[in-house]
């Protein structure tokens, strides 16, 4: 179990390198696909609860909605978050008898976490924020739209495997068992100092600067295990211990991505509000 583990982590990390690296139509197929992959998982996850979810709707819009994103604008996208809010809304009406307030919460639910998290991550690869982030980027060695990636995606794996490490060999005191019984707050900790470090050096390396540097890690260093605290307390609430099997040895889809779905958009905030 663990060989299988390491393997593809190994060939699935340096796919994810070379993606985000090439960036373009790639980053935008990767993206588009996790989406739809992690909206089955959740809808499968809630199947347990017998939700009726806007399944089928559900896809359409995710692909519409990355679509419009690369291709079309803000304007198109803007709309298409007002039609799926107004369906999902209206469903509840004109299938009163077969759709609860529930299950629409549930889907809203979804769609904003799973359409969010990954649309935020292509957001900050298409290049727009680099733009206008120009004078932070006199001296660095990377083009912006990778280098906020990267960032984001190096930080947030030092966060887990930080929190693991030092769980495993000094956690002593649970943070919170009802939710992950396995997470101590000594890895806790390990995790969030080890996110900080890892965003400063990564920044250092590529003459960043290190003040908005601490702040994106520190940023990450909090909303990176909260990400895995909400996908937990889903698959608790469903009675499941993965969402999936698709990576072999790391389960699903979102377990692999929890906690970037929650860090991207708060990344992605933080930039539009310094530009």
């Amino acid at each position: 179990m663990l060989a299988k583990r390491i393997i593809t982590g190994i060939v699935g990390g340096g796919l994810t390198i070379f993606i985000i690296y090439e960036g373009n139509w790639l980053f935008f197929l990767m993206m588009t696909l996790l989406a739809l992959l992690g909206w089955y998982e959740y809808v499968r996850l809630l199947a347990a609860k017998k939700a009726n979810l806007t399944e089928y709707a559900g896809y359409v819009w995710l692909i519409c909605l990355f679509s419009a994103w690369w291709f079309a604008g803000m304007k198109l996208l803007f709309l298409l978050c007002v039609i799926m809010m107004s369906w999902i809304l209206l469903r509840t009406v004109i299938l009163h008898k077969k759709v609860s307030v529930t299950d629409s919460a549930c889907s809203l639910y979804g769609l904003l976490y799973i359409g969010g998290g990954f649309l935020a991550m292509l957001a900050l690869r298409n290049g727009m924020l680099g733009s206008y982030l120009t004078p932070l980027f006199q001296h660095v060695m990377l083009e912006p739209s990778r280098f906020f990636v990267f960032l984001l995606v190096f930080s947030t794996w030092a966060s887990d495997t930080f929190a693991f490490a030092v769980g495993k060999f000094m956690g002593k005191n649970k943070l919170c068992p009802e939710i992950s019984p396995g997470k101590t707050q000594e890895g806790a900790l390990g995790g969030f100092i080890g996110t900080i470090v890892t965003a400063l050096i990564f920044s250092a390396i590529f003459k960043f600067s290190l003040l908005h540097a601490l702040a994106i890690g520190l940023i990450i260093a909090i909303m990176a295990p909260l990400g895995d605290l909400i996908e937990s307390i889903l698959k608790r609430a469903c009675g499941a211990k993965d969402s999936g099997n698709i990576i072999p040895g790391h389960g699903g889809i979102l377990d692999r991505f929890d906690s970037l779905l929650f860090a991207a958009p708060a990344v992605y905030a933080y930039l539009l509000l310094i530009a």
